[in-house]
C-alpha cells in the first residue's frame, strides 16, 4: 500500500520529511518550544483573513515590517532568535514610524510570525 506521507513512509525519508514540515532544519537548530511559539503566532494571526480582513491586512503589514528588519539585521537563525524581546518592545515605535498602529494585535505574535518567516528563508538557503 502506498504511503500517504508526501515524503515517503520509512526511515531517513520520513525523518527528513518531518524535519521539513516542522521547520527544524538541522537537528537542534531551533528549539521545540520556539517552533511551538512560531506555530501559535501564525495560527493567531493568519486566520484573521476569514474573519477580520482589515485586521489581517494590518497583521501582514506589521509582520512584513518586522521581517524587513530581520532581513537587514539577522543573517543566521541565532540572531533572529536573539532579537525577539528587543523587537517586541520596539514594535509600537517601528509601526508608528511607518504611520501604522498595532490596533490590538499582540506584538509577540507579530514578531514570532515574522521570525518564523525569516527562519524559513534562512533554512531554505542551506
Amino acid at each position: 500500500m502506498p504511503s500517504r506521507w508526501p515524503f515517503g513512509g520509512r526511515g531517513p525519508e520520513l525523518v527528513e520529511g518531518l524535519r521539513a514540515l516542522t521547520m527544524t532544519g538541522p537537528p537542534g537548530r531551533i528549539p521545540p518550544a520556539v517552533l511551538v511559539r512560531f506555530t501559535s503566532a501564525e495560527s493567531r494571526l493568519y486566520p484573521m483573513a476569514l474573519t477580520d480582513p482589515d485586521g489581517y491586512e494590518r497583521a501582514i503589514t506589521l509582520v512584513g515590517l518586522v521581517v524587513s528588519e530581520l532581513r537587514q539585521q539577522c543573517a543566521d537563525l541565532d540572531s533572529v532568535l536573539e532579537r525577539r524581546n528587543e523587537l517586541i518592545a520596539a514594535l509600537p515605535e517601528l509601526a508608528a514610524a511607518k504611520g501604522l498602529e498595532l490596533g490590538g494585535l499582540p506584538p509577540d505574535a507579530v514578531v514570532d510570525a515574522a521570525s518564523a518567516l525569516r527562519c524559513r528563508e534562512l533554512q531554505a538557503r542551506v
